[in-house]
């Protein structure tokens, strides 16, 4: 995955495990238990989470989990983009 393919998924404010399989290249069984790792802490913190049919958590959340850097990959990813001009 380029990081300007990285950048168009974290750009999102919501994920789902879709998407954190591909921001952590995991399977599907390991993107499911970070995504419950992030619910859980959400809801300790007293927030709710939107309820729908697919489960739903902030990007940033999954950012902070993964310890990945949001500048750093806009960056990477305008740098990626720049050359391909």
């Amino acid at each position: 995955m380029t990081y300007t393919e990285l950048y168009d998924i974290i750009r999102k404010p919501w994920v789902s495990v879709k998407e954190i399989r591909q921001i952590a290249r995991c399977s599907r069984d390991t993107a499911t238990k970070i995504r419950n790792v992030i619910e859980e802490k959400i809801v300790k913190s007293g927030k709710t989470l939107p309820n729908s049919k697919t489960k739903y958590v902030p990007t940033r959340y999954v950012l902070e989990y993964l310890d990945l850097d949001e500048n750093y990959i806009t960056q990477r990813a305008l740098q990626d983009k720049n050359m391909l001009l």
